[in-house]
């Protein structure tokens, strides 16, 4: 076995989530004025709500106060109409009962909130293959700060190259990298391949399945 723990991100890199995203975002933001270009919410989706919701409408002088009702509104609209939407990636059942099989760890490791994660994981019947969630409830600083990963660590009492941090965009490998983790990029998610491995993605997986051979060797 190379790694004894798999941080693994939810968003783009485990379910394919960025339809659902957009449909909450474009109608929460709609409500509020905004107009929501698609493409800027596929590269950015995987920011944390307060950064993504002024990304994704050109407005970063929004207050607080007015991002905390949004993210209601959002997890509202989400929970309700996007959910649906949410599909695993191919390979990613068969990949995670063979890790849990071999006595792999596997942790996401998410800007996104527990309920969410956990209702979507159970959803998709994932639920019974991971072994802990640490998110922005977590931590101090989210993604790109490496404190997600780093609670990881804590947590499993490992040394920073017995831990995989596999994700879809650049904060990923900034997380992982910021704790020393390796780092594995997937080639399906928000950002490509190239800016992955200039962030220092040491692997970069076409399929789920192949994380199976990086991972138990």
């Amino acid at each position: 076995m190379n790694y004894k723990v798999v941080m693994l991100d939810f968003d783009g890199t485990t379910a394919c989530t960025v339809p659902a995203i957009y449909h909450a975002a474009q109608k929460m933001l709609g409500n509020h004025g905004y107009k929501v270009d698609k493409e800027i919410v596929y590269k950015n989706f995987a920011l944390a709500l307060p950064f993504a919701f002024r990304c994704f409408s050109g407005d970063d002088t929004i207050d607080d106060a007015t991002i905390e009702q949004m993210i209601v509104e959002y997890n509202n609209i989400y929970k309700e109409e996007s959910e649906k939407l949410v599909e695993l990636f191919d390979g990613v059942i068969e990949t995670l009962d063979r890790l849990k099989k071999e006595g792999v760890k596997v942790v996401i490791t998410s800007n996104n909130v527990k309920p969410v994660l956990r209702r979507l994981t159970t959803n998709l019947n994932i639920a019974q293959y991971i072994d802990d969630i640490v998110s922005v409830e977590d931590v101090e600083n989210v993604k790109p700060a490496p404190d997600i990963a780093i609670e990881a660590l804590r947590r499993y009492n490992i040394k920073p190259e017995e831990a995989l941090v596999v994700g879809d965009a650049t904060l990923d490998m900034d997380m992982g990298r910021g704790a020393g983790c390796h780092l594995c990029g997937v080639s399906f998610g928000s950002h490509s391949p190239e800016m992955l491995r200039e962030r220092g993605a040491r692997y970069i997986i076409d399929n789920f399945s192949e994380l199976q051979k990086i991972v138990l060797g």
